[in-house]
This record gives structure tokens, C-alpha cells and sequence, in this order.
């Protein structure tokens, strides 16, 4: 009988002890207790005490340990100490990092429209190549179109008054004429050609060299929001210089492709062009839909070159 009160005296012992609750324990049972729950808010300021880690009263103010703060932000934006790099600060790139920027050419064909083979070979160059077209011609609005369905650049090639008195045929643009007819006839060979971006002289080496006419043509320009391109048939053109004062995007021919139609005399003269780019950091060719420029250029610009052909519009200033 003795025994059996001991043993209910133990049982009844633990049992009181399980269902006690943690805000009636004696605070120097603490040794005693399990690994206390994080995560459960006790109100009794001795449980605080014996578990620092457990959420504060809510009345009371919130004092975290150091451990679990945040950085405050001059410690982030402050210079390195003892080595260390500041994760805001970036390390500083190094000149093998910067790469040079590749050297840009641009290519145009101008005097597309008469054939439809020289159409249909200019249209199957890489898209950044140019199309010039005459106005006024059988091919030039089919070219057009065709150009615009391929988001290809084009532009008027606009038949100006030469030197050596050479036919202009449709369109063309004379000294004689007086401003009204000149600027009538400027808009007309522009509307022959749809969506074209920009204008440039198609021969011209003596309608250039004056500048009354070149300031009616950058009137038209600005007018319609089309850009110069200055072919340089004559090294007194004034074009792209009235273009730059009236604020009209503008660029100037480096070099012509195929004056002489063979394939070793145009190679020739797309090494100058890759040399001017490198010389510059940009260049512009002409050439023309000749079956020899076309398959030259048709292989060329589709390999490895030492520049990068771009859209005109990237020379553009």
C-alpha cells in the first residue's frame, strides 16, 4: 500500500508539471525547461528574460539583437575598410573591358529603276544597303514597294543639272530654272518614289556648286523631313555644307564603288572604303546596279569584314 501511494505521489507530480503553462514556471526551473518556442508571445517580463530571442510585449519597444538589424545606409555607402569593397561600389572597369566601337560603313546603289534585273539584284544585297531610285522610271515604284516590304532604307536620286550638259532624263533639275518650277518639280520626283527617306543628287556637278539652288533643295528637305546625302560629283559642291546650316541630316560620299566595272578595280575600291571607315570611324560608298557591283558586293558584304555595315540613319547628323 506504501508503494502504490508513492508511485500515484510521481504520477500526479509529472502529470501537474505537463499541464502547467509556460507563464507559471519558476524562473529558476529554467535549466530544466525544453528549448523554448520562438514563435509564441509570453507576457510574463521573467519569460523575456530567460528567452532574449522571443518577440517583445506589444507594448513594449522593439529591441533586436545587433545580429538581426539592419545595415544602416552610411555603413553600406562608406569607403572600404581594412580591404573590403563596398557592395555598392562597383569595381572600376578596366581598358580591356571598354572595347572600341567597330568602324561603320554604308552602301548605296543608286540609279535603280531603269531594269528590273538591276532591281531585283540591288533588293537581294543585305538590308542596311541603301536604294537610290530615279525618278519617273519603269521599275522605280515596283522597287519602292519591294524596298518597303523588306523595311529597306530608300532614297530619291535626284536628277541634278552636270558639268558635261549629259541628259538627266525625267525629273531633272536645272540652273535655268527659277525657284517656284525648281521647288514644283523637286516635289514631283519625290512623290514618284514612295516612301522614301532622304534625297540624293543623281550627277549634279554643276547644279551643286550653286548655292541659291542647293537652299531651294534643303527648303524641300526640311519641308518634307528627308535627309541629304551629298554624293560629291564635284569637290565644290556646297551641298552638304547649305544642308548643315539649314539643319537638314546630312552626309557626304567617300568613295564610288565602280567607275571601273571589274571586279579587281571594285575590290580595290572597297579596301579604300574600309580604310577611310577605320581612318574616320565611318565611311559611305556608291555604286551602281551593275551585274559586276551587285555579285562583288553580294559576296562581300556577306563575309567577314574589318567594319560593320549599318543603316544610314546611324551617320546621320
Amino acid at each position: 500500500m506504501f508503494k502504490r501511494c508513492i508511485v500515484f505521489s510521481v504520477l500526479v507530480g509529472f502529470s501537474s508539471w505537463g499541464w502547467s503553462s509556460e507563464e507559471s514556471v519558476d524562473v529558476a526551473q529554467k535549466d530544466l525547461l525544453p528549448f523554448p518556442k520562438l514563435d509564441q508571445v509570453s507576457s510574463d517580463d521573467r519569460s523575456r528574460e530567460m528567452f532574449p530571442l522571443m518577440l517583445p510585449a506589444k507594448d513594449a519597444p522593439q529591441s533586436w539583437p545587433s545580429l538581426l538589424k539592419k545595415p544602416a545606409m552610411q555603413n553600406v555607402l562608406s569607403p572600404p575598410v581594412s580591404g573590403l569593397i563596398a557592395r555598392s561600389t562597383p569595381s572600376p572597369m578596366s581598358e580591356m573591358d571598354a572595347l572600341p566601337e567597330p568602324p561603320k560603313i554604308v552602301v548605296i546603289i543608286d540609279d535603280v529603276g531603269y531594269n528590273r534585273r538591276g532591281m531585283e539584284e540591288s533588293l537581294s544585297l543585305p538590308l542596311p544597303v541603301v536604294l537610290a531610285i530615279l525618278p519617273e522610271t519603269p521599275y522605280a515604284k515596283k522597287a519602292a514597294e519591294k524596298a518597303r516590304l523588306q523595311e529597306r532604307t530608300t532614297i530619291l536620286h535626284a536628277p541634278m543639272e552636270n558639268e558635261r550638259e549629259l541628259k538627266l532624263g525625267p525629273g531633272g533639275l536645272y540652273v535655268e530654272m527659277d525657284e517656284q518650277a525648281f521647288k514644283t518639280m523637286l516635289r514631283a520626283d519625290i512623290d514618284s518614289v514612295p516612301g522614301v527617306k532622304g534625297v540624293n543628287n543623281h550627277m549634279g556637278s554643276l547644279l551643286t556648286t550653286h548655292r541659291q539652288h542647293m537652299e531651294w533643295v534643303m527648303d524641300v528637305m526640311q519641308e518634307r523631313s528627308l535627309f541629304f546625302v551629298d554624293s560629291l560629283t564635284s569637290p565644290q559642291s556646297v551641298a552638304h555644307v547649305i544642308a548643315s546650316e539649314r539643319g537638314v541630316l546630312t552626309v557626304t560620299r567617300d568613295v564610288f564603288l565602280d567607275n571601273v566595272r571589274t571586279q579587281a578595280a571594285i575590290d580595290k575600291q572597297f579596301k579604300r572604303l574600309l580604310k577611310r571607315a577605320h581612318e574616320n570611324g565611318v565611311a559611305v560608298a556608291i555604286g551602281h546596279p551593275y551585274p559586276e557591283t551587285t555579285q562583288y558586293l553580294q559576296r562581300r558584304l556577306n563575309s567577314s569584314i574589318s567594319a560593320q555595315l549599318v543603316n544610314i540613319n546611324l551617320l546621320l547628323n
